[in-house]
C-alpha cells in the first residue's frame, strides 16, 4: 500500500525580507508589517508572519501571504495560505500540510488537505477550506469526526488522501477521505450544503489494506444518472480497483464493484453523456517507475466497467521526494478528457522527466502522449505531482500546476523545489509560459519524511467564474523542530 504505515521570471532579485525576520515570524503571531517592494520583479515571503500589509509596486511580483495579511493589488500572483496545523500530536510531523484537492461549481472553490502529517502514514486532521469569491477570500477549518489525538507510539487514527466533488443536483459538497486505523482502513464521505459546515464523515467502504481514494459527481444536465456520485479506491488485499455509487448525495452507497485489476491513483471523471472514466496508474517494480497508465469506463452507471491502456510508463525515480508517477485527469466544457503525468519518455537515457499530455473523447481511444513544456523554465527540469483542472464554461481551456526540482538543484548535491503553473486555451496545442509560483525554492530538509520527502501525491487545479485556482504546498525554513509546510492556494484570471 503505497500509502504505508512566472512566472518563469529567472533569477529571483532579492527576498523583500530579512531572512531572519520572516522565519522567526511564527513564533511571535502578533507582529504586524509592512513590507514594500522595490521597481523591478520581486518575491516577497509574508506567510507565517503576523498581520502583515504588503505592496509591490513596479515589475512582476509573486507574494506568499497569510489569509490575514493585506496585500496591494499591484501584486499580481498572490498565493494565501490556507491551512494551520493545531495538531499536538507528538506522533506527527508539525506543522505540516500535504496533498491537496480542490472543486469549483460557479464561484465557490472548496479545498481539502492533510494536516499534520505522520511518518507512518496519513495525517492527524483533514483541513479543507471554502471561498465564494473564486479563491480571492478564504475561510477554512477541520473536518470533523475524523481522528483522535493520542500519544505515541502512534495515532489511534490517520487521514489521508482528500478529493472534492460538488453534486449539483442534491445542492450538496463531498470530501472523500481514507482513514486508516489499527484495525484496518476505511474510505469515508464527509458531506456539507455550503462547503463550511461538514456532517461527521459516514463509512463508504472497510477494508485490511484500502488505498488512493477518489470522488467524482456526474453533473450532467441530460445525463441519465445526473446526481449520481462515484468513489473509487484500490483494494490492495483483493488485488482489485473498486468503484462505489450514491444517489442521495453521499448518504447511503452502494455495494463495491471490482472496476479492474490492482491500480493506483484512481482519477475519475464523468462525461455530458453519462460515461464514467477512471485513470490510474498500474506499476510494476518495487520503485514504480514502469508499467503504463490505463483507463476503466463504465456506461451503465458503474455497473459495470471495460479497462483500456491508454500509454505505457516509463518514469525517471524523483528521489528524494516522495513523488511516483500518479496521473491527473479533468473533462472540459465539451466532454474530452485530458490526462497528465510524469514520464521521461522524451529525454535521453530517462535521465528526468517531463509531463505528458494525453486526450480522449470516449475514454477509450487516447492520443499519443505529448510533451508539455514545463522545461521553458529551465531545459534541466524534472516536473513532477500535476494537478489539472478544465474550464467548465469553455471547451479547450485547461490549466497545469505542479512540482519541479529547480534546475541544477540536485546536480549540487541539494534537490531544491519549485511550484510551476500553466494554461492552454486550446486543449494543450500551446501553453502559456510557465508561471513560477514559489517565493523561495523549498529544501528537502523543510520537509516531511514519508516515504520520501512529502509535499503529497497530489496537487489541484479548479475554474471558478472567470478564475483559475491552483492548490499546492509550499514551505520555509523550520523554528527549531518545527516544521512550516503549508497549503496554498492562487486565484489567476482564466484565459480569455
Amino acid at each position: 500500500m503505497y500509502e504505508s504505515r512566472g512566472y518563469a521570471a529567472g533569477p529571483m532579485r532579492r527576498l523583500l525580507i530579512a531572512l531572519a525576520l520572516v522565519f522567526a515570524a511564527p513564533a511571535a503571531a502578533a507582529t504586524v508589517r509592512s513590507i514594500h517592494g522595490t521597481p523591478g520583479n520581486d518575491f516577497i515571503q509574508a506567510a507565517w508572519g503576523g498581520k502583515d500589509t504588503v505592496d509591490c509596486g513596479r515589475g512582476f511580483d509573486v507574494v506568499a501571504a497569510d489569509l490575514q495579511d493585506k496585500v496591494a493589488a499591484d501584486c499580481e500572483v498572490v498565493s494565501r495560505r490556507l491551512s494551520v496545523d493545531p495538531s499536538v500530536n507528538p506522533a506527527g510531523r508539525h506543522e505540516t500540510a500535504v496533498e491537496p484537492s480542490d472543486a469549483a461549481w460557479g464561484s465557490t472553490v472548496v479545498a481539502a488537505y492533510q494536516v499534520g502529517r505522520f511518518g507512518t502514514g496519513g495525517a492527524s486532521f483533514i483541513g479543507f477550506a471554502v471561498s465564494n469569491d473564486a479563491g480571492r477570500t478564504w475561510t477554512r477549518g477541520l473536518l470533523p469526526g475524523v481522528t483522535v489525538e493520542s500519544t505515541p507510539p502512534g495515532p489511534e487514527r490517520a487521514a489521508s488522501d482528500p478529493s472534492v466533488a460538488y453534486d449539483a443536483a442534491h445542492n450538496t459538497w463531498l470530501i472523500s477521505m481514507l482513514t486508516i486505523e489499527q484495525s484496518g482502513t476505511r474510505v469515508m464521505v464527509a458531506r456539507s450544503s455550503d462547503g463550511l459546515h461538514w456532517s461527521t464523515p459516514v463509512t463508504v467502504a472497510g477494508g485490511p489494506a484500502l488505498d488512493k481514494d477518489w470522488i467524482t459527481c456526474d453533473n450532467g444536465a441530460s445525463s441519465p444518472f445526473r446526481g449520481r456520485c462515484y468513489a473509487l479506491y484500490t483494494d490492495d488485499d483483493q488485488g482489485t480497483t473498486v468503484s462505489q455509487s450514491s444517489g442521495d448525495g453521499g448518504v447511503t452507497w452502494s455495494m463495491p464493484v471490482r472496476a479492474g485489476g490492482i491500480l493506483v491513483g484512481t482519477q475519475p471523471a464523468v462525461l455530458p453523456d453519462g460515461t464514467l472514466v477512471t485513470i490510474a496508474g498500474d506499476f510494476t517494480g518495487a520503485q514504480a517507475l514502469t508499467g503504463a497508465i490505463d483507463s476503466l469506463r463504465s456506461t451503465d452507471g458503474g455497473a459495470t466497467f471495460t479497462e483500456t491502456t491508454i500509454s505505457t510508463l516509463t518514469s525517471a525515480s524523483n528521489t528524494p521526494m516522495r513523488a511516483i508517477s500518479l496521473p491527473s485527469m479533468t473533462v472540459d466544457a465539451a466532454g474530452e478528457l485530458f490526462a497528465v503525468w510524469g514520464d521521461c519518455r522524451f529525454r535521453a537515457s530517462c535521465t528526468a522527466n517531463d509531463l505528458v499530455l494525453s486526450t480522449s473523447l470516449d475514454g477509450v481511444t487516447w492520443s499519443s502522449p505529448a510533451r508539455i513544456p514545463t522545461a521553458s523554465v529551465s531545459s534541466t527540469l524534472d516536473a513532477m505531482i500535476p494537478g489539472i483542472g478544465a474550464d467548465p464554461a469553455q471547451p479547450g481551456h485547461i490549466a497545469l500546476v505542479y512540482a519541479y526540482f529547480t534546475p541544477h538543484s540536485c546536480a549540487a548535491g541539494a534537490c531544491t523545489l519549485g511550484v510551476g503553473f500553466l494554461q492552454s486555451a486550446n486543449g494543450g496545442a500551446s501553453w502559456t509560459k510557465a508561471l513560477r509560483l514559489d517565493v523561495e525554492p523549498i529544501r528537502m530538509d523543510w520537509l516531511p519524511e514519508a516515504a520520501g520527502r512529502m509535499v503529497g501525491d497530489y496537487f489541484g487545479t479548479a475554474f471558478a467564474a472567470g478564475r483559475v485556482v491552483p492548490v499546492f504546498a509550499l514551505a520555509i525554513a523550520p523554528t527549531g523542530q518545527r516544521l512550516h509546510e503549508g497549503i496554498f492556494a492562487t486565484s489567476l484570471p482564466a484565459l480569455g
